[in-house]
């Protein structure tokens, strides 16, 4: 079975804001609206668990703070939607060890080359970038031919944040 292609749960902090506003309608993110309605019951609640944390983050955080966790959470909340299929409170110890196992290897559909934005305001409505991904591979700046992306591995750095998130989370 393909692995399913994920899509970016949460915009930045200033769009979270008008998100949160009226989060009663997710209309003006039809992809998020779509993975949402067309998932178990629990997943909406899990992204308003997200959302209301990231609320919080923004608004006594840094923007950058805001953005690594945001990053954090929403490769977490993917993994448990799209790979787990599993509600977070019926997660055990064995569940998070696969989810370090997943971010030491995950699907090169999930890897991109380049930070881009999220979403693309286009018609009136927020819609994914086709090029986001929740994982970048960096590349050095002389290097001329693509890395492959069957070679990603993160630094201790980004483990370390990536645990950091979820257990904040």
């Amino acid at each position: 079975m393909a692995t399913p292609k994920p899509v970016p749960l949460y915009p930045t902090y200033e769009e979270l804001k008008d998100l949160e506003n009226k989060s009663s309608s997710l209309n003006d993110y039809p992809e998020i609206k779509t993975l949402l309605a067309s998932g178990d019951r629990w997943h909406k609640s899990h992204w308003l668990w997200g959302l209301e944390f990231l609320s919080y983050i923004g608004r006594n955080k840094s923007e950058h703070t805001y953005t690594r966790f945001r990053n954090e959470t929403e490769r977490f909340l993917l993994w448990v939607m799209l790979i787990k299929q599993m509600p977070m409170d019926d997660m055990r110890k064995k569940d998070i060890l696969e989810y370090a196992d997943f971010c030491w290897k995950p699907p090169v559909n999930w890897i991109s080359y380049a930070n881009v934005e999220r979403f693309e305001f286009r018609n009136g409505v927020y819609n994914v970038n086709k090029k986001w991904a929740p994982y970048r591979l960096k590349q050095s700046k002389n290097s001329i031919e693509q890395i492959d992306k069957k070679k990603y591995k993160p630094s201790q750095l980004t483990l370390k944040s990536t645990f950091t998130g979820v257990i904040a989370f």
